[in-house]
């Protein structure tokens, strides 16, 4: 019987020679060619107040999103939910569950480092409402409202290899709606995530990380028809002195130039129960020439297995966002 971890590794492998294809015709005629371009939002304060720098970070519920093999070093039962107040009346929200299922078998202080893996489910979501819908007579008066809405639902799997090691994979079932109109897609992501401790001095710890996102099918509209925004990204982080982390990653989207995500966090414990974080970031994805975006800024208060997070990331002219972030851990 083939075992689990070596179909985690072929659908990694399957997955990145896929994408390698994929990328091998690139040019810039594929710039702004994707389609369901939500997919392209990370949830979460935290990632967000950090620049999206994540992927080589991932300890929490958000590497559901940005890189699911972080989640095989979840130890606790997670909920997570977001809401981000969008610009141009824009609602972004998002909801997700995190199970070792380890948890089944031992209890948290209990379970041995590889406990079968863990597994995650997520629901995404972007919608707008009140579009006002307009004839073709010249009065151009409007006929009434619209509204339209994008959801992605993800389950995915993540375990550890040894030696540092984990691959995570995850599956998502793609539902966008535009007044009287539906496109249905499905998509797979995949990472890699390498932790090492480092720099013992410091009580440091290095992670490596790579894979892809959204790659699947086209969504339809009518006669309409666009790839999803595939995505290859690699990155690094360094944790010194559990309290402060840096990050840095390195995104390839087929619809657009290579982009850049720096970050920063530091965890401050006044307690044994009570921590407060600041973040800080840089995103060349959401860079403009005016205003300040592509900075972004963040903060965090936890109070034994709840976290509450906060994070302010301007558009420029597109105006600013504020995501808010709630996390419980059991």
């Amino acid at each position: 019987m083939i075992r689990l971890t070596t179909i985690l590794a072929l659908a990694l492998s399957f997955e990145l020679s896929a994408l390698s294809l994929a990328f091998a015709d690139f040019n810039g005629k594929s710039r702004g060619t994707s389609g369901a371009q939500f997919l392209k939002i990370g949830p979460g304060a935290r990632p967000a107040g950090m620049g999206e720098a994540f992927s080589a970070v991932s300890d929490d519920i958000h590497g559901l999103y940005y890189n699911p093999a972080g989640l095989a070093s979840l130890r606790a039962v997670e909920f997570g939910g977001m809401h981000d107040q969008y610009f141009q009346s824009l609602d972004y929200n998002f909801g997700a569950v995190v199970v070792p299922l380890g948890r089944f078998r031992h209890k948290k202080d209990e379970m041995p480092e590889d406990a079968n893996g863990v597994l995650g489910l997520a629901v995404y979501n972007l919608s707008v409402n009140d579009i006002q819908r307009r004839g073709l007579s010249d009065s151009n008066i409007p006929t009434g409202t619209f509204g339209a809405s994008d959801s992605a639902y993800a389950l995915s799997y993540a375990r550890r290899m040894g030696k540092g090691l984990s691959l995570g994979v995850t599956g998502k079932a793609i539902v966008q709606k535009l007044d009287d109109q539906t496109a249905t897609s499905f998509a797979l992501d995949a990472g890699a995530l390498l932790r090492r401790d480092c720099a013992a001095r410091i009580s440091g710890e290095c992670a490596l990380s790579a894979g892809l996102r959204n790659l699947g099918t086209r969504p339809k509209f009518d006669v309409s028809s666009d790839p999803l925004p595939l995505l290859l990204y690699t990155g690094g982080s360094f944790k010194m002195f559990h309290r402060l982390t840096l990050a840095l990653d390195f995104d390839f989207p087929r619809d657009n130039d290579p982009q850049v995500a720096v970050g920063a966090e530091y965890r401050h414990p006044f307690s044994e129960a009570f921590t407060a974080s600041l973040r800080s970031g840089y995103y060349t994805q959401n860079n403009d020439p005016s205003g300040m975006a592509g900075v972004s800024f963040g903060a965090g208060l936890g109070y034994k297995q709840v976290s509450l997070d906060f994070a302010w990331v301007p558009f420029g002219d597109l105006g600013n966002t504020f995501r808010y972030s709630l996390l419980l851990k059991f």
